[in-house]
């Protein structure tokens, strides 16, 4: 995880009003910034009264950038943000939940209760099928009522993480799509006014004044059928 995101820094309260630009002249180390020219400087120093002030003020805000990466942003007041860095955490932060939500097991696990729930009696007459063209199954299956195929089941699959294009060689008993991510941005401590510079400059979608963004997925839960516990239910069921 990258390091804490810089805060926005205030440098000039609108009170400044239209000598904003000729406070950040008088007050800027130009050393430290880059992309200016010696005449724009001239120009803001000059102070509002120059025909070429605003011109100026326009191509230094738009332009100019801190040797630590900073940029300006004026909404009233005159700010100093980081918003590479900002969308380099939020990026590499959605990258790091959208591969837990996709294929670690524990996000696969939460689904694994929908599996039973949302069984119905087409799934018993799938899952008979399936059993008809798959190679390993316990033979006996067949003398087995369905409803009781079901249980086992129910009992006996492993999630999987897949992708909504794929196939399945197994006995897949339900498919999850992962869908659309949320994804609460606040741990990276990137202050508000950073995040509504960077808002609609990310990949995420991030929703207007929050820090929940949201990302979408082609990814699939499946909850598949594992042969050998099956095997050993029907086992069990002959012993009984």
């Amino acid at each position: 995880m990258l390091n804490q995101v810089k805060t926005a820094q205030l440098y000039a309260d609108s009170a400044r009003g239209i000598y904003i630009p000729q406070y950040f002249a008088e007050t800027i180390d130009w050393n430290a910034i880059d992309d200016w020219n010696e005449d724009e400087k001239d120009i803001l120093l000059a102070g509002p009264d120059h025909e070429s002030y605003w011109d100026a003020w326009d191509s230094i805000l738009n332009n100019v950038t801190t040797v630590c990466g900073g940029v300006l942003w004026q909404d009233g007041d005159l700010w100093i943000v980081w918003p590479d860095q900002a969308r380099d955490a939020v990026s590499e932060y959605c990258e790091t939940m959208e591969e837990y939500e996709t294929t670690h097991i524990d996000a696969g696990n939460n689904y694994s209760f929908l599996v039973a729930e949302s069984w119905v009696d087409t799934n018993t007459d799938s899952l008979v099928q399936a059993l008809q063209d798959c190679d390993g199954i316990d033979s006996r299956w067949k003398d087995i009522e369905p409803d009781i195929l079901a249980a086992y089941a129910l009992e006996s699959f492993d999630m999987e993480s897949g992708h909504i294009f794929s196939s399945h060689n197994g006995i897949v008993l339900e498919s999850f799509p992962v869908g659309e991510i949320e994804i609460d941005l606040e741990s990276l401590g990137i202050d508000g006014l950073t995040m509504d510079y960077i808002r609609e400059s990310c990949d995420a979608y991030i929703r207007d004044g929050s820090t929940l963004a949201y990302i979408s997925t082609d990814a699939v839960w499946l909850a598949v059928l594992n042969i050998e516990t099956f095997n050993a239910y029907i086992s069990q069921h002959f012993q009984d």
